[in-house]
């Protein structure tokens, strides 16, 4: 499984409301018609972060069965009854950046509030052995590992429940980002969590 990660932040005289409203009802448009490959889809209001401009934004991941599910997710988002409400929420955009990440380990939960950990490893140092550190000390962490460094962030993103901790391996840096999720649009089943 892999997932898209899209981060986004609104020009600054869109009204909050309105722009998560925006994304809310493309992903529920998406769902209500699914690409191939597509699982499912959240979006997190998240604290400020390096890639955003050190500024607080939205990060939306697009679960998908594999890397093929990209070519047709990028063309279902912009066409057919989806592309009204994506270009709504572009239109309402003032900076965006994404990335690509395999699951490295764990359940996904899109739970109300949790807090994501990007984590950077030391060069040389095998991951696997600080990814299953990091499970064995706290076994709700969602783990997924940057592909092919196609992404701003660090190489792995580490989901937690509410505000959890976990045990940094050692000299690993790590940077602790909270997130709420969005609501999801009435009567849409297709989401995650």
């Amino acid at each position: 499984m892999l997932a898209y990660l899209f981060w986004h932040r609104p020009f600054a005289q869109v009204e909050q409301q309105l722009y998560e409203a925006s994304i809310t009802r493309f992903q529920a448009d998406l769902a209500a018609h699914p690409p191939p490959g597509f699982i499912s889809a959240a979006s997190f209001k998240i604290d400020p972060v390096p890639w955003l401009g050190d500024q607080a934004g939205y990060e939306d991941w697009y679960l998908l069965e594999g890397s093929w599910a990209m070519d047709p997710l990028n063309a279902y988002a912009i066409t057919g009854h989806r592309q009204a409400s994506h270009d709504s929420a572009a239109a309402q955009m003032a900076d965006g950046c994404g990335g690509l990440y395999a699951d490295a380990g764990g359940e996904f939960a899109a739970v109300p509030q949790s807090t994501l950990f990007w984590l950077t490893r030391p060069r040389g140092v095998r991951w696997q052995d600080g990814i299953a550190a990091v499970r064995a000390h706290c076994p709700q962490a969602n783990c997924w590992r940057r592909q092919m460094v196609l992404g701003p962030a660090a190489e792995f993103a580490v989901a937690v429940p509410g505000d959890a901790e976990i045990d940094v391996p050692a000299g690993w840096q790590a940077r602790r980002v909270p997130r709420l999720r969005l609501p999801r649009q009435t009567g849409v089943s297709a989401q995650p969590g």
